[in-house]
């Protein structure tokens, strides 16, 4: 899995920069994308068919798939450690 993060880090992006070649609006774009890295949030599919042609088909829908998938595992993980919470 490549993760957007992953893709840009080694690209020598900004989160603003990709935001930019992604059409996304200034005040908010750097944001997003960091939503997106970290699985917050995710972008619709015409956006993620976006980041695979910019990212030269290094970040795939899959890989989006994927760290959106973690974020909310591990989420799930956590609220079932709560105390209170029942597994």
């Amino acid at each position: 899995m490549k993760s957007l993060k992953d893709w840009r880090e080694e690209a020598g992006l900004s989160a603003r920069r990709v935001a930019e070649a992604l059409g996304l609006d200034d005040a908010s774009g750097a944001g997003t994308i960091w939503r997106w890295e970290t699985g917050r949030s995710r972008p619709d599919a015409d956006v993620v068919a976006k980041i695979v042609e910019i990212s030269d088909g290094k970040v795939t829908a899959s890989d989006m798939h994927l760290t959106r998938l973690a974020f909310l595992r591990s989420r799930s993980v956590q609220a079932a450690m709560r105390p209170g919470v029942a597994a």
